[in-house]
């Protein structure tokens, strides 16, 4: 895991990066217009972030007013250090030094991040109420404390998504794909023999044998009910696809498949039933869509699957054989 910055969310906070060539956003708070300008970002040497941004208190004809924001973080995302810098219609100048303070990841949700932007709010509007001021420099503190917020919520931890897994995600789209972002690292799976990612949307599940393919929704909280890679369905073997008839989607695994519809739900079929169900011709057959899983007949002594138009049912001695249909 890595942290970074999300420039694309911050400019969106402020209306957007549509000013200066794209590289401030202009917005108006208390009645009064400000610039902020693209942070710049740096990674610094133990894996965080050093933020910096330029602030403009808009006055028209008069000398604007300027702020300078600085923001480090901690590889962990934790906000470290905080510092603020105001210029007063060129004269004065007040700088709050430097304020430390282990705040905690991810932005204004956080009493701790908002209790230290809190600090510089405090210190530089001291020093404005000083000057005699009211309006939009009054107000100035307050942008640049809104400024600071937005900032820290707009860093992110960033996951590792690399070979196979890595060119399978790029190949759906990466992060505007249905997947959208990772949550998880590249991580080895628990039986030892695959990796994974999962995603704000879905999972990409690789082994040397079977390649790289994803698994989403319903199909996938079905698949993970059953224990994920350790069930008897093992890893899958193509993406979610939409079935021939065009009523559902289904997954293929190493040991059988789970097929969804709306009407049905998910449901896995495998063996010598989902065999049998195959040769019929799968969902356009008579029996549609399974409505079950496998279970044990009752009294024992074999095994069926119930689909929509009847169920097949396996013994030892006949085989798979459609029963209600």
């Amino acid at each position: 895991m890595a942290i970074a910055f999300d420039m694309d969310k911050f400019g969106r906070l402020l209306t957007g990066w549509d000013k200066k060539d794209g590289s401030a956003a202009e917005y108006k708070s208390s009645g009064s217009n400000y610039r902020t300008y693209k942070p710049s970002v740096a990674n610094t040497g133990d894996g965080g972030l050093y933020l910096f941004t330029k602030l403009d208190h808009i006055r028209g004809m008069a000398k604007d007013d300027h702020a300078q924001i600085e923001l480090t973080l901690g590889p962990d995302g934790q906000a470290e250090s905080w510092r603020a810098h105001m210029q007063i219609q060129g004269n004065p100048q007040f700088d709050t030094g430097l304020v430390t303070s282990a705040a905690a990841f991810a932005g204004p949700k956080y009493a701790a991040i908002a209790n230290v932007a809190s600090k510089v709010l405090n210190s530089l509007s001291t020093f404005v109420a000083q000057q005699g001021e009211h309006g939009g420099r009054a107000a100035f503190p307050n942008v640049v404390q809104m400024n600071l917020l937005h900032m820290a919520d707009c860093v992110e931890k960033r996951f590792a998504v690399y070979g196979f897994i890595g060119q399978k995600y790029a190949a759906l789209g990466g992060e505007s794909g249905f997947l959208g972002k990772p949550v998880t690292d590249e991580t080895g799976t628990p039986d030892g023999v695959g990796r994974f990612n999962h995603f704000q949307g879905g999972s990409i599940y690789w082994t040397p044998k079977t390649g790289a393919w994803e698994v989403h929704g319903l199909i996938r909280d079905k698949w993970a009910s059953m224990g994920w890679e350790r069930s008897f369905l093992g890893y899958p073997v193509t993406d979610e696809t939409k079935t021939p008839d065009g009523v559902g989607r289904f997954n293929h695994f190493q040991g059988g498949s789970i097929y969804w519809t709306p009407q049905t739900g998910a449901w896995e079929v495998h063996g010598l039933i989902r065999e049998k169900w195959a040769s019929l011709g799968w969902e356009r057959s008579a029996l549609g869509y399974p409505v079950s899983d496998e279970q044990d007949l009752p009294g024992g002594g074999g095994k069926f699957s119930q689909f929509q138009g009847g169920r097949i049912v396996w013994k030892p001695a006949t085989g798979a054989q459609v029963v209600g249909a």
